[in-house]
């Protein structure tokens, strides 16, 4: 395939990010600023607990699931919120997130030995894209099962007040936002173990934009995934808040709060997720990055790629919304990277 002309992925990138100001027309209600003190300072084990063994999952299959040779899976999510004041809205106005969800994907119709469990990225409605396009070429061309975890406020899991899915994810609310990454982490981490005890003998995460992100949280903790593959993303959360187009919203009601850039930034720091170092060895990881992407800066992503170690790495051209050009070389790279971890 062509690579995209110079320059073409960063415009593509700015032109999305403004188009993002028609949907998110609504400031956060919440100034949650004085309740972050419980979560500032935790480290790794604390921010993120293991959860329990995954009990009572709820198996779904329509005739198109058996054509497909896929499930819909749903269980009680075993996350719990550190902030008792946000503990009502939790259980209450967002209480489509108590339940989790999960599609699998078998391309065989039997078992194959491997598994992919995939993070999706912010602001998507549901699996069908992917189950549409990557899932059918991976399936193809990789020889593992494919699982698609659903992430708080998104999808299944939207709250009815909500204009979009994942409108309530990322926003100035930071408590629901702190939660809502802790419990997409608490959920991934149950569909993983409930997939290694259906007989998986190997487990590994991939995910896009801020499923990349959470793949690279979730390759920080132990029990730890057998391979990540994180997918134009890093954790230098405070500089996607403050130069990122897309989080334009969030960053404008924080300064109407007066909430500044210095406090932003204090914050940031004090979460220390930027700071996390893997569990996963390095060559158990195979990173892609884009050169041109106007919302993970490619400096930023090679920063934290050397304090990674520098792990096996593929860069792609163009930016962040361009990458579907060049998921050929991509799937190429994943199937030489399976390959040789198998």
């Amino acid at each position: 395939m062509v690579n995209p002309p110079q320059g073409l992925g960063r415009k593509v990138d700015r032109v999305v990010g403004s188009m993002s100001r028609l949907l998110h027309v609504r400031s956060a209600k919440h100034n949650t600023r004085l309740e972050l003190e419980r979560y500032l300072g935790l480290g790794p084990v604390e921010m993120f607990p293991e959860p329990p063994p995954l009990t009572g999952v709820t198996p779904q299959r329509t005739l198109v699931d058996r054509a497909l040779h896929s499930s819909t899976l749903s269980w009680p999510s075993a996350h719990h919120v550190l902030s008792a004041e946000y503990r009502a809205r939790h259980e209450g106005e967002y209480k489509r997130n108590l339940t989790a969800w999960m599609r699998w994907v078998r391309p065989d119709g039997a078992q194959r030995k491997r598994i992919i469990l995939y993070v999706h990225g912010w602001l998507e409605p549901g699996s069908w894209a992917e189950e549409a396009t990557l899932f059918r070429k991976w399936g193809r061309e990789l020889d593992v099962d494919l699982a698609h975890v659903a992430l708080p406020f998104h999808g299944r899991r939207t709250p009815r007040r909500s204009i979009f899915s994942g409108e309530y994810f990322f926003t100035a609310d930071f408590v629901r936002s702190i939660e809502a990454v802790r419990q997409a982490v608490c959920d991934a981490r149950s569909a993983m173990g409930w997939l290694r005890g259906q007989g998986y003998e190997e487990v590994g995460i991939a995910g896009i934009s801020l499923g990349g992100s959470l793949t690279m949280l979730l390759g920080c903790l132990d029990p730890a995934p057998d391979f990540i593959i994180p997918i134009i993303s890093h954790l230098e959360l405070a500089e996607a808040v403050e130069h990122a187009a897309i989080m334009w919203r969030m960053k404008r009601d924080l300064d109407h709060w007066g909430i500044h850039e210095t406090e932003r930034r204090d914050i940031m720091r004090r979460l220390g997720w930027s700071e996390y170092l893997p569990v996963v060895p390095g060559e158990r990881q195979l990173w892609i990055q884009a050169r041109e992407d106007a919302y993970i800066d490619a400096a930023l992503a090679e920063g934290q790629w050397r304090r990674w170690g520098e792990p096996p790495i593929l860069w792609i051209e163009g930016g962040h919304m361009t990458f579907p050009l060049e998921i050929g070389r991509i799937t190429d790279r994943m199937r030489a990277f399976l390959d040789r971890t198998s």
